[in-house]
């Protein structure tokens, strides 16, 4: 079991972490980036593993680079969030945030291959599975702070940026995704968080919950446990 000290706020003291705790089950959430687990044009910048930055030669789609982060997001948690701020959005960039399996090809954005989805910085879409599935919101660029959460128990992943959930409604539910597998079970646990660039001059730094959150996910937390916590009476 990951000791309380490491949990972040909004996965405390709800039926789920109880649940957890009492039966003595053992999971590792993400906590960092995984230098290890990166296209050679991202760099690690700081001991934590939290600060990225792109170092490529930044001159077409074959220069796009992302990272995952050292575990994959235990789905018995039940929710699960984190975010990236923007430090430099470089020169005519895109920097994505989302979501990946473990075999998913690195040299490329999330959303740009199967088993993953990304929300990109540049036009403001979201993508999975290799195509453009809607519009969510307004570009993101330095200065911004974007979302990504998966909520196992609506099934579906919602973004953020600044604060404030986007594309209201345009939630991905995994029933709907166009690769069969993806709800699975097994497949679902295996998703990582994923932060993917594409040009020089790009920095972000992470949030994995060792810090207050831009967006309230303390009180989306409650309101999502007390549905569950209702659902089972």
């Amino acid at each position: 079991m990951q000791s309380e000290e490491f949990l972040p706020s909004y996965l405390r003291n709800n039926p789920i972490s109880k649940y957890i705790k009492n039966a003595h089950n053992s999971y590792s959430l993400p906590t960092h980036w995984n230098s290890m687990d990166c296209w050679t044009f991202v760099n690690v910048m700081d001991q934590s593993n939290l600060k990225l930055e792109y170092n490529g030669p930044g001159e077409d789609f074959s220069d796009e680079a992302s990272i995952r982060t050292n575990n994959p997001i235990p789905s018995e948690v039940g929710l699960f969030y984190f975010e990236i701020t923007i430090l430099s959005s470089g020169e005519n960039g895109c920097i994505a945030i989302g979501y990946c399996k473990s075999d998913v090809e690195l040299n490329t954005l999330p959303g740009w291959d199967l088993d993953s989805i990304g929300y990109h910085g540049d036009d403001g879409c979201l993508y999975y599975n290799g195509r453009c599935a809607k519009t969510l919101a307004p570009c993101y660029a330095a200065g911004d702070t974007v979302g990504c959460g998966i909520n196992f128990f609506n099934m579906e992943i919602f973004f953020t940026k600044n604060g404030i959930i986007i594309g209201k409604g345009q939630f991905i539910h995994f029933e709907t995704y166009s690769h069969d597998n993806l709800i699975n079970y097994e497949i679902v646990r295996e998703m990582y968080p994923m932060c993917g660039m594409s040009k020089n001059g790009e920095c972000v730094v992470a949030n994995f919950g060792t810090k207050p959150f831009m967006f309230d996910i303390d009180n989306y937390a409650e309101v999502i446990f007390a549905n569950v916590e209702l659902k089972s009476t």
